[in-house]
């Protein structure tokens, strides 16, 4: 059974091997269903604050590119 460290690495080098439109996109869903998912937990309505902020992340992951190998 694979450890908490060896999901972490092979999940990290699969997002890193994603293009740079899928890994904003990817993104921006992550941050998405973080957002509801808390804001069930509150009992708050955040469903277009959640999109706007995933539509925002994917936006800024995609224009900065926060991905690529530098060097």
């Amino acid at each position: 059974m694979a450890g908490p460290r060896q999901l972490y690495r092979r999940v990290d080098d699969w997002a890193r091997g994603l293009s740079r439109l899928r890994y904003a996109l990817f993104t921006g869903v992550i941050v998405t269903v973080s957002v509801l998912s808390v804001g069930v937990l509150l009992d708050t309505s955040t469903t277009v604050y959640a999109v706007t902020m995933g539509a925002v992340m994917a936006i800024l992951y995609y224009a900065g590119d926060v991905n690529a190998e530098d060097g």
